[in-house]
């Protein structure tokens, strides 16, 4: 099973997926021209100097591309570039003449991280099939995410804007959960701990690590988000990136270097998976999978595709079994009227064990919005999930 999930989170090789993107950081290259050629081809392999005067738009680079190039260009020259400024960024030709006149501090903060924590007695709320909720392990990991943010930028969530005067939100990218044993196993009334420590990359993404600890086993877990906004129509299908101020005095450090967590997360995106070998459609429920701005909610995901992958390997893959690995990556988002389109693309399964590899895209365009990576192993103690 281990090398399953090994298999799972290796990057395709070249022949069946986008090439490798270099991960160097740009301040190693030369003058700004050489830094932005090198920035740029992270993104977009094939550029070349006589691309200079091409928008970034018919370089096929996307938002999240851009939000890289934002922070690699503001880890080069030390300097922060506001949206404004952002935005008179056009061309290559323009972020050269950028990094040519960038100067000043940087002002993100170095030193120790914060923390929260939080402590509970396993009870109902927290509990499902006789164990510890993973669905409520989700929304709580991510509401202490999210409650470090908005304490960092001493904001309530409603107001979070960016220097437009738009609202944003947080949006997950990327989280991950290792338990050492099946969560299932986490008894009622049993005293369990959450800490979560949070990093940022730029303005635009951050991380969190976290872990979960009580007598029966132990959880970690890391997290990755970014902001995001309504573009025209609202759709939630064209949710636009983001880019909150940072204060002078922001407490979340700030690392130098795009976190490998970030890096697995862009060669996902860049995969070619395999054929499916089960698909099915899933109606969205509004009142349990949208959140309260109207969102496709990230905690939602694994639960959808526990039900579709149900429908493939029997009830059993819910009752008989519990999770020990789950892996999203989001890729975008969805109406609440939406139809989604489940597609399995890996099934490794025997009596005690299953391991999993699935995408779920919108029916209407086919746009691939996750991959979920999941394994899930029958519980040590007999009869705890029915």
């Amino acid at each position: 099973m281990s090398k399953f999930w090994s298999f799972l989170n290796r990057p395709e090789p070249a022949s069946r997926s986008a090439p490798m993107r270099d991960v160097a950081k740009p301040r190693s290259a030369g003058g700004p021209e050489e830094q932005v050629i090198a920035m740029i081809r992270r993104e977009y392999p094939a550029f070349s100097a006589a691309d200079m005067q091409r928008p970034f738009d018919d370089l096929g680079i996307d938002s999240v591309g851009m939000l890289m190039l934002h922070a690699a260009a503001e880890e080069a020259t030390n300097n922060k570039f506001d949206r404004r400024q952002w935005d008179d960024i056009v061309t290559p030709a323009d972020l050269i003449r950028a990094l040519r006149v960038a100067s000043g501090e940087r002002s993100e903060l170095a030193g120790e991280r914060s923390a929260e924590r939080r402590s509970y007695s396993l009870n109902m709320p927290q509990m499902a099939l006789g164990g510890l909720s993973e669905h409520w392990l989700f929304k709580e990991l991510g509401d202490m995410h999210w409650g470090m943010l908005t304490k960092a930028f001493a904001c309530p969530s409603h107001l979070l804007r960016d220097d437009e005067g738009q609202r944003i939100y947080a949006t997950f990218t990327r989280i991950r959960l290792e338990s050492t044993c099946p969560i299932a196993d986490f008894e009622e009334n049993e005293p369990l701990d959450l800490e979560i420590s949070m990093s940022r990359h730029g303005a635009g993404m951050f991380f969190g690590d976290a872990a979960v600890n009580g007598r029966s086993g132990s959880i970690q877990a890391k997290l990755m988000s970014s902001f995001s906004k309504f573009g025209q129509g609202s759709s939630n299908m064209n949710l636009l990136k983001g880019l909150p101020t940072i204060p002078s005095d922001f407490p979340i450090p700030a690392v130098s270097g795009f976190p490998a967590f970030g890096q697995d997360y862009r060669a996902r995106r860049a995969q070619v998976l395999s054929s499916a070998i089960f698909e099915c459609e899933y109606e969205l429920i509004p009142a349990y999978d949208i959140n309260g701005v109207g969102l496709l909610y990230f905690a939602a995901y694994p639960i959808i595709n526990d039900i579709c992958a149900a429908r493939h390997g029997g009830r059993s893959v819910m009752t008989d079994f519990s999770t020990v690995r789950r892996d999203v990556f989001y890729f975008g988002n969805s109406d609440p009227n939406e139809t989604l389109l489940y597609r399995l693309h890996e099934w490794h399964a025997d009596d005690d064990s299953i391991d999993m590899a699935a995408s779920i895209c919108r029916k209407s365009d086919r746009n691939v919005i996750a991959h979920v990576l999941t394994g899930k192993m029958r519980p040590q103690r007999a009869g705890r999930v029915r």
